[in-house]
């Protein structure tokens, strides 16, 4: 198994998340996805997020504090 690739992405409540992904692939698959669905449908909340992430075999790997 290769190095994970990881994803920073913002939510709609500013909070910023770190996203895992065992294929770069399936990163940027879900990068698109999200940015699809905020353009498209409207904000990117965390339920929203979990919902594509496991479309992708993602995991949460960490959250961030906005400062």
């Amino acid at each position: 198994m290769g190095e994970p690739y990881f994803l920073q992405y913002q939510l709609s409540d500013d909070r910023v998340v770190m996203l895992q992904f065992s294929n770069i692939n399936d990163r940027d698959g879900c990068h698109i996805s999200l940015d699809m669905y905020k353009a498209q449908l409207g904000p990117v909340t965390q339920a929203v997020m979990e919902r594509i992430l496991a479309k992708f075999q993602g995991t949460v790997w960490g959250g961030l504090d906005q400062s």
